[in-house]
C-alpha cells in the first residue's frame, strides 16, 4: 500500500501568502500604534511632608515646568507670553503648577510672578508625598 503518489510529491508546496499578510498587518499595527502615542513630559515632582490634598473641584489650568525650565500646557511647549494669554483666557480655572525638582528657580519664579499678577497669588504647586 502506497500512501503518496510519487507524481504528486513534487507538486506539494507550502503557501506563504497568509503568513506574509499577517506579518505585514502586525508591522502596520505597531507602526501606527507608536506614531499616535502622546509624548510624555518627564517631570520628577519634589517631595513634601506638609502637602495637602487638593479639594478644589473646579477645572485646573496645569502648567508644567521641566528641569530645563521649559513651560508646557497640555503636552505642548509654551512661551511666557502664551502663559500670560492662558491666564487671561481661563480666569475661572485654578492655576496648578507641576515643577520638576531640578527646575531652575528663575523659571519657577516667572510663573509665580504671573500668578501673583493675574491670579492674586492664588495657585497650587503639585508635589508628591514624602516617603
Amino acid at each position: 500500500m502506497q500512501l503518496f503518489d510519487d507524481d504528486n510529491i513534487d507538486d506539494a508546496e507550502l503557501d506563504l501568502t497568509p503568513l506574509i499578510d499577517v506579518v505585514f498587518l502586525l508591522l502596520i499595527f505597531f507602526i501606527m500604534a507608536t506614531s499616535f502615542t502622546k509624548p510624555v513630559i518627564d517631570i520628577i515632582l519634589p517631595e513634601s511632608s506638609s502637602a495637602q490634598k487638593n479639594t478644589k473641584t473646579q477645572k485646573e489650568l496645569v502648567i508644567s515646568i521641566t528641569a530645563q525650565g521649559d513651560l508646557y500646557y497640555e503636552q505642548k511647549a509654551i512661551s511666557q507670553e502664551d502663559l500670560s494669554r492662558l491666564l487671561d483666557e481661563y480666569p475661572e480655572r485654578y492655576l496648578n503648577i507641576h515643577v520638576d525638582k531640578a527646575t531652575p528657580f528663575e523659571a519657577f519664579l516667572h510663573v509665580v510672578d504671573y500668578a501673583k499678577l493675574k491670579r492674586n497669588g492664588e495657585f497650587i504647586i503639585t508635589t508628591q508625598e514624602k516617603k
